[in-house]
C-alpha cells in the first residue's frame, strides 16, 4: 500500500471517493476547507454515478487543480494546466484501454464492473497526487494565497 493511502485511511473509512480524496488533498495544501466542494466532488464518483464515464482521479483532479489556481485565475493560466494534467492522465491510463472510471478500474484489477475498491486505486491516486503537485511547480501556483 502506497504511504499515501494510510494518511487517506480516514477518508476512506468515512466513505469519501477518489475524487473527493483530491479535492481533500489539495484543500489540506491549501490549509482550507470547504465542505461544499468536497460534496460537489461525490457527483464524480464511480465515473460520475457509475454511468463509466471518466475516473474520478481525472475529473476530481481536475476539480482540485482549480481549487489551487484561485478564482481570479485566467484562463491562459488553468486551461493548460488542465490539459497538461488530462494528457498526462490519459497517457498513464492508456494501457487500461482507456480513462473511463471502467476501464481504469479492470486495468488496475481494483473491483468489479464500475465499484472500484479504494486501496487498489490507492497506488494511482497517489501518482495523480505527485504529478497535481509537479504541474502546481510548474505552472507557479501559491497555494497560500487567500481566496
Amino acid at each position: 500500500m502506497h504511504p499515501l493511502m494510510l494518511e487517506l485511511l480516514p477518508w476512506v473509512r468515512q466513505g469519501y471517493c477518489c475524487s473527493q480524496l483530491l479535492v481533500l488533498l489539495m484543500l489540506q495544501a491549501m490549509n482550507r476547507d470547504s465542505p461544499d466542494a468536497v460534496l460537489a466532488a461525490r457527483g464524480l464518483c464511480h465515473g460520475i454515478g457509475q454511468s463509466d464515464g471518466p475516473c474520478g482521479l481525472l475529473t476530481g483532479g481536475a476539480c482540485a487543480l482549480t481549487l489551487a489556481c484561485g478564482e481570479d485565475a485566467h484562463p491562459s493560466l488553468f486551461t493548460p494546466l488542465l490539459h497538461d494534467y488530462a494528457t498526462w492522465f490519459a497517457t498513464r491510463t492508456n494501457p487500461y484501454g482507456g480513462w473511463r472510471c471502467g476501464q481504469v478500474v479492470q486495468g488496475l484489477g481494483a473491483g468489479h464492473d464500475t465499484q472500484p475498491e479504494p486501496t487498489a486505486c490507492g497506488a494511482l491516486l497517489a501518482e495523480c497526487w505527485e504529478r497535481m503537485l509537479e504541474l502546481i511547480q510548474e505552472y507557479n501556483l501559491d497555494l497560500t494565497v487567500s481566496p
